[in-house]
């Protein structure tokens, strides 16, 4: 057996500013600086891991100190720089022996005497060549004295040095050292990167392999360029010179996509049975439950994109037949009832990595998703009881489950003096909690007609015609729900006002005067609209018809008056943060959320128009 085998992710590792994979912004940005001089004192590279900040920081510190370096094109878009790698120094910090590009890692020399040595032998010249490199990798390991400690040599740092640092975990390095350093924030590497990366090392490697097997190991991958050359010799260890789906998928432990369509089939069919047949199935195979659920979420994930028309992209790395059959899943379902499933299962992915069964667990909630109804219909009687408080009857009865629904609407209803609100609470629930609550129902045979409602409050009086003599039964709220008929906005002004008295109920002068009492401060712009010329006329010849009378209106402004305008306002806020309490209260609503163990979202009030249920007032 040879002992001399380099793993890909050591014999594949990039050696040019070209060989970098996905982080061609950062790349050209430090070629850029070389080429204009404009080298800074310290870098900070971030990311996830095996994306190439090590790579780059010793990329970097191969072409400081090169003495060969060469550029492939003059053109600062287009060329690369590329250091000569013939000379000692190059040839040194490939092998990692170089005195003068020192590496440390910050996880096992995080301490104070470590920093200080740095700063002693940073003030040293190179042995050869210009430049001395540090390089300092999962940087924010350090030690709060440690980072204290380099703070002065990091902010005005030797001529001859420049600092190179690497972290996964940027937010954990303090702001001092932030503002000393130029940050570049490498991404993950996209699949299609990897798998054409990966196509490359097989060619050259000589190995055959299925496109779809290259798919799987950049997928499982994440992002990660060294996770995927980690899998893919071990896939090559597993399957030889040639490499097949079926031998990635067990040798890394993927789950088949059939194995997880069809278990999405079950669910979005409503046929739980045969999704806990595929999951018995993955079991038995040994899957990680906690990655078979991940993979569903992925692929419903993609099921939801399609039924929301949403173009397909080539980051969901999917294949044809894959995406076809999601097409083909995606139309059993409404949107909305996908989005509760996804909803589910993303809760569900801890409940099983935390479960000492998580089989049961999975089973539970595949069953909850394929069975449950996606709605029930509440509809409170009577006043709104906050706190749970009695005072209402409740009907509550499931939708028909043939018929598509809206998973994100509830409504509760509560009647009142005034308007009556709709409430609307976007929360799951489920057949069981309907079966629970059908005890405080209605019969079921009487669901199909109209609730009862309280009495409907008395309507205004508003004389359809010109009354011939004074109209004896004229209100306030009459006049201006006349006057709205045909002026709107007049009749909004003189709902700011508050009516002093009216025509016909004093005697002598004011016997007809419409005394009218605008609120002081912001009421005084109404009050001198209504003054106005045009309005005037207007009011005049509206208070004429609906009074039956010659009328006469004065206004003045008044400390503390309540205009019907604010009144009715606060009645309404009243009556909402009663109907929110209600709803947020409801034991419907409560037993939704103990069964899918979600919060209750926002509450939607719809309220009916200001003249359908306005009470009357003399």
């Amino acid at each position: 057996m040879s002992s001399s085998y380099v793993v890909l992710a050591r014999k594949w590792r990039s050696s040019q500013f070209e060989d970098i994979v996905g982080q061609t912004p950062v790349v050209r940005t430090l070629m850029n600086a070389i080429r204009t001089g404009r080298v800074h004192q310290a870098y900070l590279l971030t990311g996830t891991r095996g994306i190439g900040k090590t790579s780059i920081a010793r990329i970097l510190a191969k072409a400081l100190r090169c003495p060969n370096p060469t550029w492939t094109s003059e053109d600062p878009k287009t060329g690369w720089l590329r250091s000569c790698g013939d000379c000692a120094s190059c040839r040194e910090i490939t092998a990692g022996s170089s005195v003068d590009v020192i590496e440390i890692d910050g996880a096992s020399n995080n301490g104070v005497d470590s920093v200080r040595e740095i700063r002693e032998n940073a003030k040293y010249l190179p042995s050869n060549g210009e430049r001395k490199v540090y390089i300092v990798d999962e940087v924010h390991m350090l030690t709060t004295a440690a980072f204290n400690a380099l703070l002065k040599t990091l902010e005005e740092p030797p001529p001859h040095v420049i600092f190179i640092l690497a972290t996964t975990e940027p937010h954990k390095i303090p702001p001092t050292i932030l503002s000393r350093v130029q940050r570049f924030d490498l991404k993950r590497v996209n699949a299609t990167q990897i798998q054409g990366h990966l196509s490359h090392i097989l060619a050259s490697e000589k190995i055959e392999a299925e496109s779809a097997a290259i798919s799987m190991i950049a997928r499982a991958a994440e992002g990660s360029m060294r996770d995927a050359l980690s899998l893919l010799d071990q896939v090559i260890a597993y399957s030889g010179n040639h490499i097949t789906a079926a031998s990635a998928r067990e040798s890394i432990g993927l789950v088949e996509s059939q194995l997880i369509l069809g278990i999405l089939r079950g669910v979005l069919s409503r046929n739980a049975s045969a999704s806990l047949e595929r999951v018995h199935a993955a079991f038995e195979q040994g899957h990680d439950l906690k990655v078979l659920a991940r993979s569903l979420i992925e692929f419903l994930y993609g099921a939801i994109l399609i039924r929301a028309d949403v173009p397909r992209s080539t980051s969901l790395e999917f294949s044809d037949e894959e995406w076809t059959e999601l097409t083909e899943l995606a139309a059993l379902r409404e949107l909305s009832e996908l989005e509760l499933i996804f909803q589910a299962l993303h809760q569900g992915v801890e409940w099983i990595a935390r479960s000492p069964q998580p089989k049961i667990v999975l089973d539970v909630l595949l069953i909850k998703c394929a069975l449950a109804d996606a709605l029930v219909t509440v509809e409170a009687e009577g006043g709104a009881t906050p706190q749970g408080s009695s005072g209402g009857q409740v009907t509550a009865r499931p939708l028909p489950s043939p018929a598509p629904v809206a998973p994100n609407v509830k409504r509760a209803e509560t009647t009142s003096s005034g308007p009556t609100p709709e409430v609307r609470a976007d929360t799951p629930t489920s057949t069981r909690a309907s079966e629970i609550l059908a005890s405080l129902s209605a019969p079921a045979s009487k669901s199909s007609s109209a609730p009862p409602r309280s009495q409907p409050a008395s309507p205004v009086a508003v004389p359809s015609t010109v009354p011939s003599g004074p109209n004896l039964n004229a209100t306030w709220e009459g006049f201006i729900a006349h006057v709205r008929s045909k002026r709107p906005f007049l009749a909004t002004l003189l709902e700011n006002a508050h009516c002093e008295h009216l025509p016909g109920t004093l005697t002598g002068d004011d016997e007809n005067t419409l005394l009218l009492a605008f609120p002081t401060g912001d009421g005084e712009s109404y009050k001198k609209q209504l003054e106005g010329r045009t309005y005037a006329d207007q009011v005049n010849q509206e208070a004429r018809a609906y009074f039956g009378r010659p009328v006469r209106i004065r206004s003045e402004l008044k400390e503390g008056v309540v205009s019907l305008a604010s009144s009715r306002e606060k009645e309404t806020l009243a009556r909402e943060v009663s109907a929110r309490q209600a709803a947020q209260n409801h034991p419907i609503l409560n037993e939704a959320r103990t069964l899918f163990g979600g919060e209750l979202g926002p509450i939607e009030l719809v309220t009916s128009s200001p003249e359908e249920e306005r009470p009357s007032h003399a």
